[in-house]
């Protein structure tokens, strides 16, 4: 199995502050990290694991493949938190083609809200630029508008294009967004 080591550009494990002031490490997942991603699974929502996974799912069998599922040009992030180091955010960026690569994220309901699906697309988007990758890619079900707007104000051109099985966002990594265009 191959799972990135090394986010030069991100670095490896970072302590970092949110919005609310809260803090969370960041670093990438490890082979060893599947019982607490299981565990995080568990602990979040069915409505938010609907979200991510587009319907229900095995917590088990979901947790073995984030942990397994990363190859060559991939890498999974995990935010930690407190003295146990519990998980409360899984973001993975997949590698589909020589310039494209596919991103999801998975954030505990009760840390939404607070900044960590930004900077975690800001660590998968410095991570694909390093790797050569151009346009990042997400699907997105259209009852997630909290997701969408994380991927607008990305700082990078955003196209959403809205379907009958959800919402295709494409983002162009070669194109910058002034910040007064983020904020209208």
């Amino acid at each position: 199995m191959t799972i990135v080591r090394d986010i030069r550009p991100a670095g490896s494990s970072d302590l970092v502050t949110l919005r609310d002031g809260s803090q969370v490490q960041l670093r990438v997942l490890r082979d060893r990290d599947e019982a607490a991603l299981r565990a995080f699974l568990a602990g979040v929502t069915p409505e938010s694991l609907r979200r991510r996974f587009c319907g229900a799912t095995d917590l088990a069998r979901t947790a073995t493949s984030l942990v397994s599922g990363c190859g060559a040009g991939d890498l999974a992030l995990i935010a930690e938190t407190g003295v146990t180091a519990e998980i409360v955010a899984h973001a993975a960026s997949f590698r589909l083609g020589a310039t494209r690569a596919e991103v999801a994220f998975l954030v505990t309901d009760e840390w939404q809200g607070r900044g960590l699906g930004s900077l975690l697309l800001t660590r998968l988007t410095e991570y694909a630029q390093f790797e050569g990758i151009t346009t990042l890619v997400a699907e997105v079900l259209p009852g997630n508008p909290a997701m969408i707007a994380v991927f607008e104000r990305c700082g990078h051109r955003v196209e959403v294009r809205w379907d009958t099985h959800g919402v295709q966002v494409e983002i162009d990594l070669a194109t910058r967004v002034p910040a007064v265009a983020r904020a209208a």
